[in-house]
């Protein structure tokens, strides 16, 4: 016994017609059963939609993990670096140029730290008659900028170099930076200390000689700077070239010579142009410098 889906009366289970309406069961049989694989492929859907929520949500913790172990293998390349400098180890390609834009970022900072402490003791220096502010954003970045091209000058003449020395043409870019950045990577540390020094400096009438000494330290610093970066720059040539098709020796002499056509090239380029940044940024600021004289 069952029951008509159109009037609801009984009707026996093997009739197809009702008996008081006619309507046609077998058809209501079938609705019913498509009704039922649609609501149960919805079902199926939604619980996969459901089960999908939880994957996606799990993608930015696994971001999170991949960049915190990104930051360890770094922290470990960068202290093994300074451990063993010219021991070659396995790193992520992007390391050496993590470590350049680091070199880059800090040495800006003690620039941009040195001028801007130069001019409030100029400042102060004429009392209240030149009202002096420091650097603006867009010499700070203009700075960095400069700071950015020496270093590529560095990579990229360093690369070429090895390229033209090895006579299989087998040094890939990344592996060189990496390289280079194992060697010099001991500076940041000395970019530190350099930033430091910058604060350590006063200028004052009355000690001449306290000031020197102050200066003399910051200078020695930035030279023993300038001197990782040289000898980075000569090993990482040397250890790049592996079948050699001129003698390494010349190689890295004529590199060195083109490092230092490049940088004089640049620096008559950059001089001038610097010098008018600096007059026009200056120039906002002051007020009656004339009187200074």
């Amino acid at each position: 016994m069952k029951f008509c889906p159109n009037c609801g009366e009984p009707v026996e289970s093997d009739t197809r017609f009702c008996t008081h309406c006619g309507f046609d069961l077998e058809q209501a049989t079938g609705a019913g059963s498509s009704a039922a694989t649609s609501n149960a492929g919805a079902a199926t859907t939604s619980a996969a939609s459901q089960s999908e929520q939880p994957a996606a949500g799990e993608a930015q913790p696994d971001r999170v993990a991949q960049l915190q172990s990104l930051s360890k293998n770094y922290f470990k390349w960068f202290v093994d670096s300074l451990k063993r400098p010219n021991e070659e180890v396995a790193a992520q390609k992007y390391f050496g140029l993590v470590s350049m834009l680091i070199s880059a970022l800090l040495l800006t900072v003690a620039i941009v730290a040195a001028i801007n402490r130069c001019i409030k003791q100029v400042a102060a220096a004429a009392s209240n008659v030149v009202t002096v502010k420091g650097l603006s954003f867009s010499m700070d970045f203009k700075l960095f900028t400069l700071v950015v091209i020496g270093i590529l000058f560095y990579v990229l003449i360093g690369f070429g170099a090895s390229m033209l020395g090895d006579k299989n043409n087998a040094v890939n870019f990344f592996d060189y930076v990496n390289r280079f950045g194992h060697l010099t990577n001991v500076a940041i540390i000395f970019n530190l200390i350099l930033i430091i020094s910058v604060y350590t400096v006063t200028f004052n009438v009355d000690s001449p000689l306290t000031f020197f000494k102050q200066l003399g330290f910051t200078l020695m610093v930035t030279m023993v700077i300038s001197l990782i970066w040289q000898v980075g720059y000569i090993l990482s040539i040397n250890n790049s070239i592996h079948t050699e098709r001129f003698n390494k020796f010349y190689v890295i002499v004529l590199a060195m010579i083109v490092l230092s056509i490049a940088f004089y090239i640049f620096g008559r380029v950059e001089w001038e142009n610097l010098a008018l940044d600096f007059s026009s940024e200056f120039s906002r600021y002051t007020n009656g410098l004339g009187n200074l004289f």
